[in-house]
């Protein structure tokens, strides 16, 4: 997938826009266009961060991939762990005898303390890569 560096930010990320063009449509991408709109086309444009590993700069065209293991990792950190406390806390607070509303209650503070942790703690973490900055398509000349 090709992406415009919109800017670059210190520790080495890039704020990106990713370009889905027609083209891309026919191999593999993202398949953004298509989660946008349901369809092909045209879609709204997607801002994402992304490891600076070649050192592209503002203006540039990138090849852009995922890190390895991504989706698993992600899945892991915003579901499973906090599904994993929240029944933890629900289980704890149960066995203090606690009447079923307070356990849940404790349990759903406890999920929304840590989901806020994981905002603060991995605000700026990013599994997108750019790969290599991408040559720039020459403009057509009339004959």
């Amino acid at each position: 997938m090709y992406a415009t560096v919109v800017s670059t930010k210190v520790k080495g990320k890039a704020e990106l826009l990713i370009l889905c063009e027609d083209e891309a449509l026919k191999g593999p991408h993202c398949g953004f266009c298509t989660a946008a709109r349901g369809s092909k086309g045209k879609a709204p444009q997607e801002s994402v961060l992304a490891r600076n590993t070649c050192g592209a700069k503002r203006g540039d065209r990138v090849q852009v991939s995922l890190a390895g293991h991504a989706e698993l990792k992600a899945a892991l950190i915003l579901f499973i762990i906090p599904m994993l406390i929240f029944m933890s806390a629900l289980i704890l607070t149960s066995s203090l005898q606690l009447p079923l509303w307070q356990s849940f209650g404790v349990s759903l503070a406890s999920l929304i303390i840590t989901f806020l942790m994981i905002k603060a703690g991995l605000g700026e973490k990013t599994y997108y890569v750019i790969d290599q900055v991408a040559p720039q398509p020459k403009p057509l000349r009339h004959k």
